[in-house]
């Protein structure tokens, strides 16, 4: 079996004794292969982001080749691991971002304010548009935590007078939800991020929107001193626990906190370790799918 230019081929090996995952691994590559990928079963009870992987004797693997490898690959596997077995598909290849592509269209993120990607045209019925290319940075709108922060800005927006206020957006990816604090009516807001292509995709996104003063750094939030009205950080819940006290320091004495990317089932963990280890008051619980959101205030 050769592969057409635009497919490849693909051996899932199965029943593989563990103890003989390297020495496969390695044949594999030896004989050609693009890739190797195993899945891996875990679990992650609470709010350690580091989850534990379940391991078992037996593993299956999927194995990569641009065409169907000679017979001393399979020769091989037979004399390392006389019980795998294996199966062999050939697979179409995509541009995965451009298949996305034609699923992401134009929908309305919160209020009168639209995401609508940079690729399509302005709905007749999208007052004001958010243009956003996503790249490779999280923040479509399209998750349930970026629009649990969308309400809760768009919230907080309509019950403050926001002409001097500022706001802080943590692990701001494609800069969605600082485009929106400053649509809202936010004076400034600065976005935080670790990521040097999420850097990228924002500056760009802030480009296609015409946003000023919304500044993006690379500065690590253990290291910001000012003090903002609003914190927002949609970030995963363990990452979360662990910068809470930078979180809560940048908050004004009279400010407001909004946390997402709670999952439900470490929500108990998340009330004990974040918003009573650092005594904050909850204004608001949103909850959608399998995550919960927050708007804290000091106690």
């Amino acid at each position: 079996m050769t592969a057409a230019a635009n497919t490849y081929i693909k051996i899932k090996l199965k029943n593989i004794n563990a103890d003989a995952e390297s020495i496969i691994t390695k044949h594999c590559f030896d004989c050609g292969a693009l890739g190797v990928s195993e899945a891996l079963n875990f679990v992650q009870p609470n709010l350690v982001y580091d989850p534990k992987v379940l391991y078992s004797k037996n593993i299956s693997v999927d194995v990569f080749f641009n065409e169907r490898p000679g017979c001393n690959f399979f020769d091989g596997l037979t004399d390392m691991a006389p019980h795998v077995d294996w199966e062999i598909t050939e697979e179409e290849t995509k541009d995965w971002l451009e298949e996305w592509k034609k699923g992401f269209k134009a929908f309305k993120l919160v209020d009168k304010y639209w995401v609508v990607p940079s690729w399509e045209p302005v709905p007749a019925d999208c007052p004001v548009p958010i243009f956003i290319d996503p790249g490779m940075a999280f923040g479509t709108g399209t998750h349930a935590t970026t629009q649990m922060a969308s309400y809760l800005i768009s919230k907080y927006g309509r019950q403050q007078n926001l002409k001097d206020h500022t706001m802080l957006d943590v692990g701001t990816g494609t800069g969605i939800l600082g485009i929106l604090g400053r649509h809202v009516g936010f004076a400034n807001v600065k976005g935080l991020e670790v990521d040097a292509e999420a850097i990228r995709v924002a500056g760009e996104n802030i480009l296609k929107n015409k946003t000023t003063h919304f500044e993006v750094s690379q500065t690590p939030i253990e290291e910001i001193r000012e003090t903002y009205d609003l914190v927002v950080a949609n970030i995963i819940d363990g990452v979360l626990v662990k910068i809470k006290s930078s979180l809560t320091k940048c908050m004004k004495a009279n400010g407001s906190m909004i946390l997402t990317g709670i999952l439900k089932e470490h929500e108990s963990y998340f009330l004990t370790d974040f918003i009573e280890d650092q005594n904050l008051k909850i204004e608001m619980r949103l909850e959608k799918d399998d995550w919960v959101g927050f708007w804290v205030i000091h106690a």
